[in-house]
Formats: C-alpha cells, sequence, structure tokens
C-alpha cells in the first residue's frame, strides 16, 4: 500500500525539466564554491591562446592594402575616382585610418560572427566616409512585407537603422549569409574550460601552491582536538608559502584536489590552445606554441593566408566591389582588390628564387619583381621586357628564332 501510494503521480507536483547549462553550474559553485566561467568577451580576451588570436587575425586583415582598379583588356590598371581612393587608401573617415577601420570590422567578425561598415554617402552619392559599426549593439530585423532585412544599431543614445545596401558586412562565419557566429559561440567550451583552469591556477598559487586536505588520527577524535587541528591548519593555508605545518604523532594528513602535474594540468591548457588553433584557423606556432621546424612553420603561415585569411580577402572584395563603385563605374569593370602578398614576404632567399622562377617563365618581367621590391624600373625600359629560359633571350626574340650568346 505504501508502495503503491509513493509510486502514484502527485497533483501538487509540476514536473520541470531543468536545462543541462543550470545543472552544470550548480554543481560547479557546489564543488568549487564558485558560479561557472561565462564566454563572454571581457573573460575571453584574457586568455593568452584568445588574445592572440584576436590580435594575429585582426592585425593580418588590416595589414592587407586595399585599391580601386579597372579592367582594360586583360591588364588591371588603377581606376580613378577620389572620392573612393580617398577612403580606401588615405582616411576611411575622420577619426581612422583604412587599417584601423578593417582591424575594427574583424574584430567584430572575430566576437560576435560579423563586422559591418556603413558607407556613408554625400548628396551626390559619393562614398565620403567609412564608419565601423559595433556588432554588439546590433539588432537585425526581418520587414515581413518586402521581406527587407534591416539592422538597428543603438549606441550612446543614438539609433539608426540600415538596409544591406548601405553597409558592407565581413562573416566570421554564417550559415544563413544574414547572421553570424564568431568565436564567442563556436568556442563557448574551450573559452569556458581555459578561463576556469587559469581561475584555478591562480588560486593554486595564491593559496602558495598548497591543497586542502584531511587529517586522520589513530583514534577518535573529541570536538576540542578537531578544533585545534583546524585552527592550526588555517593558519597554515593564510600564513607565506613557506610556512610549515606539524602534526602529532599517529596523525596523517592526506591532500585533496589536484596538483598541477596531475591530470595532465599543462596539456590541458595546450590542448585549449589546439582548439583555439582549430576554431580560429591560426597555426599553433603563431600562437606561441609548438615545436615544428623552421620549414613547417613557414608552410603553415603560407597555408593561414591562402586557407584562412583569403576567404575573408575575398568575402570583402565582393562586398566592396558591389557596394562601392556606383552603377556606372561597375559597368566599365571598376571593382576593389585586396592585396594578400603583403603578407606573403619571405626572406631574401626565398624571395630571389621564387622571383627567378616567375621571370624564367615569363609570369613577370624583371620590372615587376622590383616593384614588389619598391626598387625603381631598370633605366630605359630594359626591364619590362619578359624573359624565357631559352638563355634568358627576351620572348620577342626567341619567337623571331634569334640567339642570344651566354
Amino acid at each position: 500500500m505504501i508502495l503503491n501510494r509513493s509510486m502514484m503521480p502527485r497533483a501538487s507536483v509540476e514536473e520541470t525539466e531543468i536545462p543541462w547549462e543550470q545543472v552544470s553550474g550548480w554543481l560547479q559553485k557546489v564543488f568549487s564554491g564558485e558560479e561557472a566561467m561565462e564566454a563572454s568577451r571581457s573573460n575571453a580576451e584574457r586568455l593568452s591562446p584568445v588574445a592572440a588570436a584576436h590580435r594575429i587575425l585582426t592585425n593580418s586583415f588590416g595589414l592587407i592594402p586595399f585599391g580601386l582598379y579597372r579592367k582594360d583588356g586583360d591588364a588591371r590598371v588603377p581606376a580613378e575616382d577620389n572620392f573612393l581612393q580617398k577612403v580606401l587608401k588615405e582616411r576611411a573617415n575622420e577619426y581612422m585610418s583604412p587599417f584601423m577601420m578593417r582591424k575594427i570590422v574583424m574584430s567584430n567578425a572575430f566576437w560576435w560572427g560579423f563586422g559591418a561598415v556603413w558607407n556613408r554617402k554625400d548628396a551626390a552619392g559619393h562614398v565620403i566616409a567609412r564608419i565601423p559599426l559595433p556588432t554588439g549593439c546590433c539588432t537585425i530585423r526581418k520587414d515581413t512585407a518586402t521581406g527587407t532585412y534591416w539592422y538597428d544599431y543603438s549606441v550612446d543614445g543614438f539609433y539608426k537603422s540600415f538596409n544591406n545596401s548601405e553597409l558592407s558586412f565581413l562573416y566570421f562565419e554564417t550559415y544563413d549569409g544574414i547572421r553570424g557566429r564568431g568565436m564567442l559561440d563556436l568556442a563557448r567550451e574551450a573559452i569556458s574550460a581555459d578561463a576556469m583552469a587559469q581561475r584555478y591556477n591562480k588560486k593554486f598559487y595564491q593559496n602558495g601552491a598548497r591543497l586542502s586536505g584531511v587529517v586522520e588520527v589513530d583514534t577518535d577524535a573529541n570536538k576540542d582536538t578537531r578544533d585545534r587541528l583546524k585552527k592550526e591548519f588555517r593558519a597554515y593555508a593564510t600564513d607565506d608559502a613557506f610556512a610549515v605545518a606539524v602534526i602529532d604523532h599517529g596523525m596523517k594528513f592526506t591532500p585533496l584536489g589536484i596538483k598541477q602535474s596531475d591530470a595532465q594540468f599543462i596539456e590541458s591548457r595546450g590542448f585549449t590552445v589546439e582548439e583555439i588553433s582549430r576554431f580560429s584557423g591560426i597555426p599553433k606556432h603563431m600562437l606561441q606554441t609548438g615545436k615544428e621546424s623552421y620549414n613547417s612553420n613557414s608552410q603553415q603561415r603560407l597555408n593561414y593566408v591562402t586557407d584562412t585569411l583569403l576567404p575573408y580577402v575575398v568575402q570583402w572584395e565582393n562586398e566592396d566591389s558591389y557596394k562601392l563603385p556606383d552603377p556606372s563605374l561597375r559597368k566599365d569593370g571598376v571593382y576593389v582588390h585586396g592585396n594578400v602578398e603583403a603578407l606573403l614576404r619571405a626572406d631574401p632567399t626565398t624571395r630571389a628564387d621564387f622571383y627567378v622562377k616567375l621571370i624564367e617563365h615569363s609570369v613577370m618581367c624583371p620590372d615587376d619583381a622590383r616593384a614588389k621590391e619598391e626598387l625603381n624600373p631598370i633605366p630605359g625600359g630594359l626591364g619590362k621586357a619578359f624573359l624565357v629560359t631559352k638563355n634568358l633571350g627576351s620572348l620577342e626574340s626567341v619567337l623571331k628564332g634569334e640567339t642570344t650568346n651566354g
């Protein structure tokens, strides 16, 4: 009868499913005495691998020079538009350089999933300023009547709505082309785990690198003895790091918790670096870790530029090529191009070998190579001739059947 009654549902009790996040936070509070770490930007930017990834990616994107070009047959020549050239190369707006504007845009994308720039125009339709907007102050809404997405920004009492055509977007990651997913979302667990490990490390040393524990005695201890031991060990725990605890004969101290050398503490933090490396696409050696050789590091850096950074550059080129030039300029083949070669400069020997191969196969002329090294052209226009591997004669002479004496 008692079992039957205990198994019967009680009408006065409402069953509610408790989210795991709530249970996890409660367990964290029980075992550590503190709330679980939140993967907020203020917490994340205090973690060295996350801060390094943010610094590298934002600086890399800021360093890439973007310019306005026009297609002239098969050639690419600089386009003439004083307004666009100014915001692309001189000043993005009254307060910042193009480098700083791009760095801020990538920073917003890194943390929040996307960064946006307001391409501010004058009455004649010329872009006169490019102003990065804080993603954390943005609300995205959709006009159900027209299907248009609006981006509402509220910053320090200033409120303004933009449609898609007024902004240039850079996404860290997106699944619909509207909303982005940034590091705080994608790497939330890794950031929280490393923040907790760093906090444990801090408390470990604040406690003089001593662990809590249990004192065992051979016989039953009375209350006075237990209180005296607690008082003595509490004084030991709060004294300087070189304090010595003394226990009586027949007593044994058993530490509770883990040492930093246990549970592969150092390796666990190294795993966090690997996680941040995977999420950001930045090689481990650039996050100040790893034992790869110099050649391996060089290859990884090349992979970083081509596999991680280049997609952001192409994305930004596509956005600006469509939204910066007016329709008449776009019709004439005007577009925005970013030069990633600024980040691919190797050591002098490697660059020399690289240029020799390109010149020998007529990929570039000597003057092209000199221009990349910021050197003046060869006098008399001699450096404009393309060379081929046959005695390094000019392409024209080889086609005419002429030979050169080596």
